[in-house]
């Protein structure tokens, strides 16, 4: 067998630079834009100086049911101070999305990523995922998943994100 470590070695280091890295704490938030899926024609608004919780969310996800509900009182209860909710659904058809927000209402911003643009950018490696922003456009906390302590961690977090200076 001829095998040949430094082409190995490289082959591994080029495959490897192709692979997206997640977006972490630290990380500056990629561009989150997308069509509107519940208001289409209107674009999203600007989320410039404003605390951000970017939420990846499936009608198909069983622990979405729960978190979309408390995203909306959390951006109901705090978007007056500066806090915004910008929901991206993953479905693959926008109807499946359609037929979620008949039985789960929420008032925040949402938009489509049915090409995986946004998902891949953000590297989403479980359903929900969340990721909390701060005024500068810099990734603060990573939430995947949910469960019913997330709550009030989260609340927690945007409190102490509202707080800090812009």
């Amino acid at each position: 067998m001829n095998f040949r470590p430094k082409v190995a070695l490289a082959a591994v280091l080029a495959c490897s630079s192709l692979a997206v890295a997640a977006v972490e704490i630290g990380d500056s938030v990629p561009t989150v834009r997308g069509p509107r899926l519940d208001k289409p024609g209107v674009s999203l608004p600007s989320p410039r100086h404003q605390v951000v919780y970017v939420d990846f969310w499936a009608s198909w996800c069983v622990p979405c049911r729960q978190s979309m509900p408390v995203l909306d009182e959390l951006f109901r209860k705090h978007g007056g101070a500066g806090f915004t909710v910008v929901g991206v659904n993953k479905d693959v058809t926008e109807a499946d999305a359609r037929r979620f927000l008949q039985s789960v209402k929420v008032t925040f911003p949402l938009i489509t990523d049915e090409t995986d643009v946004l998902a891949r950018a953000f590297d989403v490696k479980a359903m929900p995922s969340g990721y909390l922003v701060d005024r500068k456009g810099v990734v603060r906390q990573v939430h995947r998943g949910f469960t019913s302590h997330s709550a009030a961690a989260l609340e927690s977090q945007i409190l102490k994100l509202l707080a800090e200076a812009p």
